[in-house]
């Protein structure tokens, strides 16, 4: 049984990660040491300082976002425009600050709204906008950003589906580019996050707010690492194969457990869950990782066989976000009428597909009842399809034929 995602991190890592929470360390100094990694060998590093002064290390990409708009300070009832599909934490944050989340609807071929979107949805009282790249997809903000410095609006984009090594930084017209490294992500650390801030004011307001929250503990990332290090054995096919069937017979949801036991803040108060600072057991995994040679490889092995399934598809064009100019799949999510049928059938032939759980649709705010109908279709019936860089060609043309036709029907 092939798990519907796995853990992008190996067992030196894991080891790596424990043992440095055994030993005593600064984490300023280690948030530095991350900044600088970051900052290095990309567009960043034209800057005299290797693009340090445009990056901060955090505990998640909550974390930045939070910091972000505790620092711009925006009128409360100011309304933020966001991409429709988001995690719900990402616009529970947005209304912790007194702040109204406005849906803006998806192209599913690139996954974000078009420009003339965003300025249709805008209103006197727009002042930010937050646009998500999903699902490993890379595309352009020009018109945005061209349309947000007119008017004003802070510019943040959410790249947390979207690291794929060290030449992607973001947009440079963004004000803010959040990346994440937490469990699921691309070249984990199982946690951590690094925010490239653009402009000098704002960062140094959000290093000021950083500053007076406390750092994470030493045990809480050591329970971490053991949790992750025990998710990624269960997570190997042998044992998975095992699990599954285990699970069925106890008439026990296997998916809705593993999701519910990845979860970053799974069950947690959320501000104070995440108004911490990394600590400098995570900071030094996060370094590690963002040093390891190969992710841009791994990166391009996971979107070549993603691209080799969509040849097999009926209709390729069909796979979310395949219109992108840039999509390094870090999922593979197709539109299917009976999401639970298709995975059903999936998982009957040795392809534990998932739902993408984590992720919902922005609510319209009451004056705004018409929502979004893309994104709310993508949530309903998204599948997201479990590959594995070097599958087979027999495996990947057994995965296109049990995709039933009528899964390829008109999208909204």
């Amino acid at each position: 049984m092939y798990p519907p995602k796995t853990f992008d991190i190996g067992w030196p890592d894991l080891a790596y990660g424990l043992a440095a929470c055994a030993r005593d360390g600064d984490a300023e100094g280690a948030a530095a040491a991350v900044e600088r990694r970051f900052g290095a060998g990309s567009a960043l590093g034209t800057a005299a300082d290797g693009g340090v002064r445009h990056c901060m290390a955090a505990l998640s990409v909550r974390s930045a976002l939070d910091l972000t708009l505790s620092a711009a300070a925006l009128p409360r009832g100011s309304e933020v425009l966001m991409s429709a599909v988001t995690i719900p934490d990402m616009w529970r944050i947005v209304t912790e600050h007194g702040l109204v989340p406005v849906p803006v609807d998806l192209d599913p071929g690139t996954l974000l709204p078009a420009a003339d979107q965003w300025e249709a949805a805008a209103t006197p009282r727009t002042k930010a906008v937050v646009v998500a790249h999903l699902f490993g997809t890379q595309a352009p903000l020009g018109a945005l950003a061209e349309l947000a410095a007119r008017h004003g609006w802070l510019l943040v984009e959410d790249c947390a589906q979207a690291y794929s090594g060290p030449d992607f930084r973001g947009c440079a017209a963004a004000d803010v580019s959040l990346f994440s490294f937490g469990p699921l992500k691309t070249a984990t650390a199982l946690g951590g996050a690094v925010a490239v801030v653009r402009d000098p004011g704002l960062l140094a307001s959000m290093r000021a707010l950083h500053r007076a929250w406390p750092v994470q503990g030493r045990n809480a990332q050591a329970g971490r690492v053991a949790k992750y290090a025990l998710l990624a054995l269960l997570t190997s096919r042998p044992l998975y194969t095992g699990l599954v069937a285990a699970a069925g017979l106890l008439g026990r949801d296997h998916a809705r457990s593993l999701q519910g036991s990845v979860g970053a803040f799974a069950g947690a108060d959320l501000l104070p869950a995440i108004r911490q600072r990394p600590g400098p057991a995570l900071l030094a995994l996060l370094d590690r990782r963002l040093g390891g040679a190969g992710t841009a490889r791994a990166v391009a092995a996971r979107a070549a066989v993603a691209r080799r399934l969509a040849a097999r598809l009926p209709d390729p064009a069909l796979v979310y976000g395949a219109a992108a100019p840039v999509h390094t799949f870090w999922l593979c999510a197709v539109p299917t009428p009976d999401p639970d049928a298709t995975a059903a059938r999936l998982r009957s032939a040795g392809f534990d597909a998932a739902r993408p759980a984590s992720l919902g649709a922005v609510p319209a705010p009451p004056d705004r009842p018409q929502g979004a109908r893309t994104a709310a279709h993508l949530v309903r019936h998204a599948v997201c399809l479990p590959l594995r860089p070097g599958m087979p060609d027999r495996v990947l043309d057994r995965m296109a034929a049990v995709l039933d036709p009528e899964d390829w029907g008109r999208r909204p």
